[in-house]
């Protein structure tokens, strides 16, 4: 959730649905009111704790919200231009200052009993506490006495409060927990980048946009690592020189079957013309429970399964170009349930529209984007020549080369690069109303029922 969020005061509240002849109503029963700017939450579904990230304090609620445990995460003594005091070998000259904490990223890794937490300060610095006692560290990174700390380890969400952070945790081919996050980029030639001329520039040194990183806490000289040989086939970095034409702002990572998709805007196309979208799904392959044949325990390629495609919601001259929420969910429909992707666009004078994508169409979109790379030159996808990746390679025809269903998913080996598709996947608004800013659904008596908060604290559903 991005820090700007108008709404200095979270409740949360316990609904109950009160039904009428003439009306239903919703009645808070029990509430918590955080004396801070809230950046996100998550709910245990198991003990039914709730995890509560704000500015400088994590909270531990129980079922009633009432509060267990309350755990101060800043201010902190901190710099943008020093490395994370964490990194034994890197002292910094320049003065600190009390900075807050905005906890960006808060997971839940139920297996390994984690909360993994991480905020701005300290060049986006992660800490694992223990569930059930978030007060608690549940593991001690870096280690004690450890010399191989890398500041790629350390550096993982972004480093200012509005900076975009997203993320979410799976378990890998061969068992393996790992986080995929991806950051907006702070560095030089941002509004974000302190203007005080300096060549140091650690956020493009060491965070990528997006990477899949290690999180088995039994790994401590691996763990937060982009646990892959080489590293830069478990990144997506933008390229230095295209970093202007690629600002990056997430919007959500979630996982759908054995696909994870992050959505975000790319926020150099502002001020072009008003029909160009600039919202855009990406695609990698978690390759958890793949039946694929492997040589070792490696995970598939962020490089080889990466794809990306533009959403466009609206049509003609009415387009709602960026997104702000999205929210994956089963729609039942003839013949059995289907996935859709439900999200809320708006429009630079804040008219907003909730648009819905099924997924059957992305995951078709994305095989004949495939099979046009690998089998003639196509003007519908592209090598993405803007990240580091993606040097060199280009859409040629290779002759009768049918590719496998799980290539035309996940990409091949012959192309081990990023792709991206020119054409948008459209859709028209199911609804529009000023200020929309967030969604959620939820399906009643087969029927999906979809809430629309605003940016100025109604809801509608």
């Amino acid at each position: 959730m991005p820090p700007s969020m108008e709404i200095a005061v979270l409740l949360l509240g316990v609904l109950a649905l009160e039904m009428r002849w003439s009306a239903s109503a919703l009645h808070i029963q029990q509430a918590f009111a955080s004396p801070n700017l809230t950046n996100n939450f998550v709910v245990d579904p198991v003990s039914r704790k709730v995890y509560l990230a704000t500015v400088n304090t994590v909270y531990q609620l129980n079922g009633t919200l009432s509060v267990e445990v309350e755990k101060r995460t800043g201010p902190v003594e901190d710099n943008l231009l020093c490395h994370a005091p964490q990194l034994p070998q890197a002292p910094c000259e320049h003065p600190k200052s009390l900075t807050d904490n905005y906890n960006k990223l808060l997971k839940l890794d139920w297996e390994q009993g984690v909360v993994v937490v991480c905020g701005s300060v300290y060049q986006g610095f992660c800490e694992l506490r223990r569930m059930g006692n978030i007060s608690e560290i549940a593991v001690e990174f870096p280690p004690q006495g450890e010399k191989t700390v890398f500041p790629s380890m350390l550096n993982i969400a972004a480093n200012h409060p509005n900076a975009s952070t997203v993320g979410l945790i799976f378990k890998s081919h061969g068992g393996n927990t790992r986080l995929l996050v991806g950051t907006t980029y702070t560095g030089a030639g941002t509004q974000f980048f302190p203007k005080n001329h300096s060549k140091e520039d650690l956020r493009f040194e060491n965070t990528p946009e997006i990477a899949i990183r290690s999180l088995n806490i039994k790994d401590l000289s691996r763990l937060f690592t982009y646990d892959i040989n080489p590293s830069e086939d478990n990144v997506f970095k933008i390229k230095q020189e295209v970093k202007t034409k690629n600002k990056l702002n997430f919007v959500h990572a979630f996982i759908q079957k054995t696909y994870s998709y992050i959505a975000f805007n790319n926020d150099a196309k502002m001020g072009h013309k008003e029909s160009q979208p600039n919202s855009i799904l990406a695609r990698i392959c978690l390759d958890g429970d793949s039946p694929r044949k492997t040589s070792g325990p490696e995970s598939r390629k962020l490089t080889e399964s990466y794809i990306q495609m533009p959403l466009q919601c609206g049509s003609s001259e009415n387009i709602y170009n960026r997104l702000l929420s999205v929210y994956p969910a089963e729609v039942h429909a003839e013949g059995g349930w289907e996935p859709y992707l439900f999200g809320v666009f708006s429009k630079a004078d804040r008219k907003a529209a909730l648009c819905a994508f099924k997924f059957g169409d992305i995951e078709e979109e994305i095989r004949q984007g495939r099979r046009n790379c690998s089998n003639s030159p196509s003007s519908d996808v592209q090598v993405l020549d803007s990240v580091i990746q993606g040097s060199g390679a280009v859409c040629i025809q290779k002759g009768n080369l049918v590719l496998q269903p799980e290539q035309l998913d996940c990409g091949a080996a012959h192309l081990q690069h990023p792709l991206a598709l020119r054409r948008s996947l459209k859709a028209l608004p199911l609804f529009e109303y000023p200020a929309l800013s967030s969604v959620s659904v939820d399906t009643v008596h087969n029927h999906a029922v979809v809430f629309l908060g605003t940016s100025n604290g109604r809801l509608h559903k």
